[in-house]
């Protein structure tokens, strides 16, 4: 009769073995591990001394065996051992489901794969798959090991070629890399091209050879396409043009053209064609070539009813734009209206692309007077976005429109606009939203006044304190030094306007913030200009007796004071009405977008 154990011990040891691993024999996994091939034999003796191999095959924690291990670190000797005598390790996994196979195949280690590939359990192992689904040919082809990929090819010509995990057959893989040969291989294996036929998924051939330029790839999957790779569309609805048009794989559009025509005119599931996909990524040449063979293709709309100019327009493609702007034939897409009754202008300056709406409104072809379903022009909208807290984009939309001279919409469409909930959200937007911007402009302008009214008693040269005129600049004759003067009392009355001014509203009329900020912020633009040029003109009068060191310093200021003057413009304009103010900055706003033109044209390069 046994004697029962108390509770808790049973506990702790049940914790135990929940978490113990399995352990392989320190002497056996040294000797394996080093590659000594005498100890190794000897400590596989001392393991295995009074049972047969096959029933205690050693382990370590990751469920590795020797041969594992050995193959792991290329100790070809114990492989060729293994294989020869113990072969049936060559089917044995690890945790993560892998057979040696695995592990030469994913190292392209062909003097090990030979080794592997003698052992007679080789046919029933090749087609293991781990714990990912990928076999070793999946393995030799994501490590782009051609050669180890025509051995495990050869050795089983019949094999099944099956998708992994992510929706990856080998056909797909071998396309993904380039292989050529392997892909003319595998398409003329009819067991595994049958099996693989409707498993893709989204991971079709085709468009792996697609993403990867391969116009061979292209030409091999359609000359066997047996089971239609070519003519699957993936889970979005799209087929391979819309792929090719994706990417502007110019050579694959015109072999996709040439060979199914019909994929030009299928729609995906979000509604584009495959010529409003390369409008919309700014694929000139994609365009063109599309428009060259089928010129109907210009009257392609999505499924909002928006056209290949809607759709360049819309994602701020300005170069696709220009293109579009020079073909005659396409002045009719222009002015269309989508089913929200915007038109290209509009979609451009809902989604801020200054460079596309400058492009736009410069043509005269474009109406910018046109409304949407909403009564809204062009303007109208740019305006509503930059009431609250707007980006740069969307102020350089908004000047881009003004400095052109674009119109608003008619007094009594404005008064239906107001009425629509949506716009008065924009129209009267929260007072908070403001009160940190005026805190920031009111700590600025009264750091500009106190700095202005310090340097005003502390002149550059100090003061004449002998006769006959006690108290007098010493300075006061130079020319620069009046200067100083005139531009020092500029900026400190100015910077008083504007603190007094943002106080008032904040003391007296909170309801007028909106209105204060559109006057006081290019009024503070002004005080910033002025102690810029007032700390150029002082420094200059203290050295004027050095030639070098006072150009440098004019030089320099007349620099950095041009860049702040810069963005004074772009303050008063944002808040001018008048038309003589836009038209004397059209300069200066081409000089502005070509400078952003740069930037976009870097993001897109990264994109």
């Amino acid at each position: 009769m046994s004697v029962p154990k108390d509770p808790g011990l049973l506990e702790e040891e049940e914790e135990i073995s929940f978490g113990s691993v399995e352990a392989m024999d320190p002497d056996l996994y040294r000797a394996t591990k080093e590659g000594d091939i005498l100890e190794f034999i000897k400590s596989m003796e001392i393991c295995h001394l009074d049972s047969p191999v096959t029933s205690c095959i050693q382990l370590s924690p990751q469920k590795n065996t020797v041969l594992h291990i050995a193959a792991n670190f290329r100790h070809y000797e114990i492989v060729k051992l293994l294989c020869k005598d113990l072969p049936f390790f060559v089917a044995e996994k690890n945790a993560k489901g892998e057979t040696a196979f695995h592990i030469a195949a994913r190292f392209g280690d062909q003097l090990l794969l030979s080794l592997l590939l003698n052992s007679e359990f080789r046919m029933t192992v090749l087609a293991e798959r781990n714990n990912e689904g990928n076999t070793a040919l999946h393995e030799a082809l994501l490590n782009r090991c051609e050669e180890t990929a025509l051995m495990l090819i050869d050795k089983n010509l019949n094999m099944l070629y099956s998708v992994n995990k992510e929706g990856k057959s080998v056909l797909y893989l071998a396309a993904e890399a380039g292989y050529v040969s392997i892909v003319k291989l595998l398409m003329e294996n009819p067991v595994g091209n049958c099996v693989s036929a409707g498993r893709f998924k989204n991971k079709s051939p085709v468009y792996a050879a697609i993403y990867g330029r391969n116009i061979d790839i292209l030409r091999i999957l359609w000359e066997k396409d047996e089971c239609s790779f070519l003519i699957k569309c993936d889970d979005e609805g799209r087929n391979a043009l819309h792929f090719a048009s994706t990417t502007g794989y110019l050579e694959g559009v015109c072999f996709l053209l040439m060979k199914y025509p019909s994929f030009g005119y299928q729609r995906d599931k979000h509604g584009f064609f495959p010529i409003h996909i390369a409008s919309s990524k700014g694929h000139i040449d994609v365009i063109d070539e599309m428009l060259c063979q089928f010129p109907d293709m210009m009257e392609l709309l999505t499924l909002h009813g928006q056209n290949i100019i809607h759709t360049a327009a819309k994602h701020g493609k300005a170069k696709v734009v220009d293109y579009m702007l020079k073909k005659s034939h396409l002045e009719n897409l222009l002015n269309a209206r989508d089913l929200d009754g915007n038109s290209p202008l509009h979609l451009s300056t809902i989604y801020a692309h200054p460079l596309v709406v400058s492009s736009l409104v410069r043509d005269r072809s474009v109406k910018a007077q046109i409304q949407n379903n909403n009564k809204m022009t062009a303007l109208d909208i740019a305006e509503l976005h930059t009431e609250t807290i707007a980006s740069l984009r969307k102020r350089l939309t908004l000047l881009s429109l003004r400095v052109n001279v674009a119109p608003k919409s008619s007094h009594e469409s404005k008064t239906v606009i107001r009425e629509s909930s949506d716009v008065k959200k924009h129209q009267h937007p929260r007072l908070e939203n403001y009160n940190s911007k005026i805190n920031v402009i009111l700590l600025v302008a009264t750091f500009i006044a106190t700095v202005t009214f310090t340097v005003g008693f502390t002149l550059p040269g100090g003061y004449n304190n002998s006769n006959p005129e006690p108290g007098i600049a010493t300075l006061l004759a130079k020319v620069k030094f009046q200067e100083f003067i005139v531009f020092d009392i500029l900026a400190f009355y100015s910077s008083i306007i504007v603190v007094a001014s943002l106080i008032w509203v904040q003391l007296g009329d909170p309801g007028s913030m909106y209105y204060a900020l559109k006057l006081m912020v290019p009024l503070l633009g002004f005080s910033l200009l002025m102690i810029s040029a007032a700390f150029m003109a002082g420094i200059y009068v203290t050295v004027s007796d050095l030639n070098w060191l006072a150009y440098l310093i004019i030089f320099w200021g007349s620099s950095f004071v041009s860049l702040v003057a810069v963005f004074f413009p772009l303050c008063l304009l944002a808040s001018s009405n008048f038309q003589f103010l836009r038209h004397a900055s059209k300069v200066l706003m081409i000089l502005i977008l070509h400078v952003f033109k740069i930037f976009n044209d870097y993001e897109e390069t990264e994109d």
